[in-house]
């Protein structure tokens, strides 16, 4: 056997026989820190490292940018996602509506997302403003273990949508790494039963900084294509 799957082998066996109770404190630990944050959590920005992994070609496609989020009540949830490199690219979630704008060929595409609404509610709050009486509705939750993120320490729990959670149209699991503040400084979710998944990693982020509505939209060049998707 290799040494890494040696050491695998015993991160198996260590979790197999740590003590429920102590996973059981744990987790309770990381729902208090959770509902604690959400009590006040209205904003959200931070720089993002966007993976996205192919698994039957063993492909890693990543990006970089920034995220940020607004939520003004349960079920409004606004994003924007600024990519710049390897190439530019800008994605919002607004209402019922998803747009992707693309700076080289100066195109937005806009997608209808009125039937899949519920479940991109809940997979957006995962680990940002949920409490956890939202979770245990939609999710069953267990405690994988305390893990390091770029240098942060974190609880990783790992989530699988229950049979009346919408989010099971577009995912099969959630992992979430909450930081001590009560946020997710990682998210991973299994996009598919083959093993392709999407890892974003977050980090300098601000909670309840000043998010405007229009730091939300789209900045696009002028000449702009609207294309919606579709029709």
């Amino acid at each position: 056997m290799s040494r890494g799957s040696l050491w695998c082998a015993g991160m198996f066996a260590f979790s197999a026989f740590l003590p429920s109770s102590l996973a059981a404190d744990s987790l309770t630990d990381v729902f208090a820190r959770m509902d604690r944050e959400s009590q006040a959590f209205k904003t959200m920005t931070a720089d993002l490292t966007d993976l996205v992994h192919t698994a039957i070609v063993n492909d890693d496609a990543i990006e970089y940018g920034s995220i940020k989020l607004k939520r003004d009540k349960p079920g409004d949830t606004r994003i924007l996602l600024e990519f710049t490199r390897p190439d530019a690219k800008a994605v919002s979630v607004e209402g019922t509506q998803v747009k992707v704008y693309l700076p080289k060929a100066n195109v937005v595409q806009v997608y209808d997302a009125s039937s899949k609404r519920g479940a991109l509610d809940k997979a957006l709050l995962l680990g940002f403003g949920a409490t956890s009486g939202d979770l245990k509705a939609s999710y069953d939750i267990t405690y994988v273990g305390a893990e390091t993120v770029a240098g942060q320490p974190t609880d990783h729990i790992k989530l699988i949508p229950k049979p009346n959670n919408e989010a099971r149209q577009m995912i099969q699991q959630a992992d979430l790494w909450i930081g001590p503040a009560g946020l997710a400084l990682q998210q991973r979710f299994a996009t598919s039963a083959s093993g392709d998944y999407r890892l974003a990693t977050y980090s300098n982020m601000k909670v309840n900084a000043s998010v405007s509505d229009k730091d939300l939209r789209i900045k696009t060049r002028p000449g702009v294509q609207i294309n919606t998707v579709g029709k």
